[in-house]
């Protein structure tokens, strides 16, 4: 058999079929092939890649960040960004809204090499204001402005790239304008004649953190579900709120969306503790955090984080990976290696070093072990490999 890549003596690890053996690998065109209980003698490979020592991970995916590079200055550029890590798939959280969307997907999303789904602002240009001064001049959110049509019209034109509906639902965007829950009324109203979920911005929300999870429907995405500012997701107890437990009963889906201002230590240890882990490991990327030692760096690196704070791999894998795939409705064909999927592929070594992880406090935790990706495949090409590896 003929193959474009051959990855071999690798511990494969891939969540979707519970698979952790060392085996080969084989890629064809941009498909990952069925090469089990083929002589491996007879297989010969454009490339072969000896990955021993290393783990041999589905292509990883980023499910919240920011990638409208140009297009709203707190964005980083998606390829150099992601496929040095080993993410080949990336979720944008809300970074254009119907009046630039056109623009980001012409711009960004068509011609990166990483592949690009995302979520539309409700508000008409996005986070095309972020940026600038502190926090620069943050949306208007008052539902008044919402341009009904306008956003499912955008919608239904990018349906093939658009998997929900973003609003940032924080205190500081709502009171300086005197609203309440109107903003996240009238997006679930858009969101249910569409026939989409939302993902909401949930730092610092306006009403107790397990009330407003009850406005949330199965599917819908609850991001910083770590995060320490004022309402959060603890009872006095430090148990999660009962509320946030039967939203996720219901099918609500949970994000860790790190960022430099949505994780405390504390928030995240006591729920852990009480057996309520992230659905959804991601990053919250911004030119503000994405390499900033400590905080966020980059998607390994929050990884590497949870591994420190006792999460098994299997936990961490499959949040990076199977559940994100489902997510974005491309269950089979991307966070798999199974036969037939895309031929997205990362290779990491597990390295022992110590490491400083930061929360938004200040908090911090010294760490023994790094996630470090070694090669990444996207689309049967390798787009990155380390010097040394």
């Amino acid at each position: 058999m003929e193959l474009d890549i051959l990855i071999k003596n690798g511990r494969v690890y891939d969540t979707s079929s519970n698979t952790d053996e060392v085996k080969s690998v084989g890629v064809k065109r941009n498909k990952i092939v069925d090469i089990s209980g083929v002589d491996e003698s007879s297989l010969t490979a454009e490339r072969v890649i000896d990955a021993e020592g290393c783990y041999v991970f589905p292509g990883l995916i980023d499910f919240h960040a920011h990638v409208f590079y140009n297009g709203a200055p707190i964005c980083v550029e998606p390829n150099s960004s992601f496929l040095p890590n080993g993410v080949t798939s990336v979720v944008d959280a809300g970074s254009a809204g119907w009046g630039n969307y056109r623009s980001f997907y012409n711009s960004i999303i068509t011609p990166s090499v990483v592949r690009i789904k995302s979520y539309l602002n409700v508000v008409n240009v996005g986070l095309a204001t972020l940026g600038g001064g502190p926090t620069g001049y943050l949306e208007n959110i008052d539902p008044k402005n919402f341009n009904r049509d306008k956003i499912i019209q955008t919608f239904d034109e990018y349906k093939h790239n658009l998997i929900g509906l973003k609003l940032r639902f924080s205190k500081d965007l709502l009171e300086d304008r005197n609203l309440y829950m109107e903003p996240l009324i009238e997006t679930i109203k858009i969101a249910e004649e569409i026939g989409c979920p939302i993902c909401v911005h949930t730092t610092d929300p306006v009403i107790d953190a397990g009330e407003l999870a009850e406005y949330f429907r199965p599917g819908d995405i609850y991001a910083h579900i770590y995060h320490g500012v004022g309402n959060i997701a603890l009872d006095k107890d430090g148990k999660v709120l009962d509320k946030i437990k039967d939203a996720r009963e219901r099918g609500v889906i949970f994000d860790s969306s790190n960022g430099v201002a949505h994780f405390d230590f504390d928030v995240a240890y006591k729920a852990i503790e009480d057996g309520f882990l992230p659905d959804v490991i991601s990053t919250d990327c911004t030119c503000k955090n994405c390499y900033n030692p400590s905080k966020v760096v980059n998607l390994p690196f929050i990884m590497s984080k949870y591994l420190n704070m006792g999460l098994s791999m299997k936990d961490i894998m499959k949040a990076v990976t199977t559940t994100p795939a489902k997510i974005m409705g491309l269950e089979g064909e991307i966070g798999t290696l199974a036969p037939g999927a895309s031929a997205d592929i990362s290779i990491f070594k597990i390295i022992d070093k110590e490491t400083i992880f930061e929360d938004t406090v200040g908090k911090t935790m010294t760490g023994k072990q790094l996630f470090k990706n070694q090669l990444t495949v996207r689309n049967g090409t390798v787009v990155f490999r380390q010097i040394d590896f």
